[in-house]
């Protein structure tokens, strides 16, 4: 009934699919935070308080940081990854973009996970690479006889 091509074929859709949605996803992190790093501007925030929870084999402190824009003091208390910060000592100046919109949304902008993101990105591009070629292109790219 169907021959184990077209098992393949059709069966390897769905991943196919979603590695397009990787792609997207992968772009759109890319395009986004190239288009803040341009439009929110600059501040320097001090580290006021600031704790480590356990030895972790990668860095998650969470605390409090102060900041002034526009004149008027700004508080932001967490997780220092969710800001893009790895490392939070108290008395630290660190400089970090704020949205002009929202001046309580900070970030560094810098994206972390960059390798594995990377690596991730490539491999999903090989294999729909590959499924396209084999399953869809290269029939149709074959000469006649």
């Amino acid at each position: 009934m169907f021959s184990a091509f077209s098992i393949f074929r059709y069966g390897l859709l769905p991943i196919a699919l979603f590695c397009v949605i990787v792609i997207a996803a992968g772009v759109h992190t890319v395009v986004e935070n190239s288009i803040q790093k341009s439009t929110w501007p600059q501040t320097v925030v001090a580290v006021v308080q600031s704790q480590e929870f356990g030895k972790n084999s990668f860095p998650d402190p969470h605390g409090t940081v102060r900041y002034v824009v526009g004149g008027k003091t700004y508080s932001w208390q967490g997780r220092g990854r969710e800001i893009g910060l790895t490392v939070m000592n108290p008395g630290d100046q660190i400089k970090l973009r704020y949205n002009p919109a929202n001046p309580q949304q900070i970030n560094t902008l810098v994206l972390t996970g960059k390798v594995t993101g990377s690596i991730i990105l490539a491999v999903t591009l090989a294999f729909l690479g590959l499924y396209v070629w084999f399953f869809w292109l290269r029939g149709l790219l074959r000469r006649p006889g």
